[in-house]
């Protein structure tokens, strides 16, 4: 079964370029050396430039409770959290999907 963590970010004003630089720096080089992480995706809205949303596939979720369990994730995820006012992370699992790609 294919897990997501998926991830709110609401970044303190005028921090978007840092939180940009954290992300692909600190948390996605740390991530790319974790066993059972794809490839994440960054996503900023359109109307309001401060909130983030990240996401990205795992293996599974014990790939990612074990990521959690780490120190460093802790580590990782306090130095996001200083550029943030808020942060939410969660973890999910596909029911469904749909599209152009979907059988018919």
């Amino acid at each position: 079964m294919t897990a997501y963590t998926l991830a709110r970010w609401h970044v303190k004003e005028g921090r978007e370029d840092d939180f940009v630089a954290a992300w692909t720096g600190v948390l996605g080089a740390y991530f790319s050396t974790l066993p059972g992480v794809g490839r994440g995706t960054l996503i900023r809205s359109v109307e309001d430039p401060r909130i983030f949303y990240s996401f990205g596939p795992w293996d599974s979720l014990d790939d990612i409770a074990n990521m959690r369990a780490k120190p460093e994730t802790q580590e990782v995820f306090a130095a996001m959290a200083d550029l943030c006012d808020e942060m939410t992370p969660g973890a999910y699992e596909l029911v469904a999907g749909a599209g152009a790609d979907d059988p018919e």
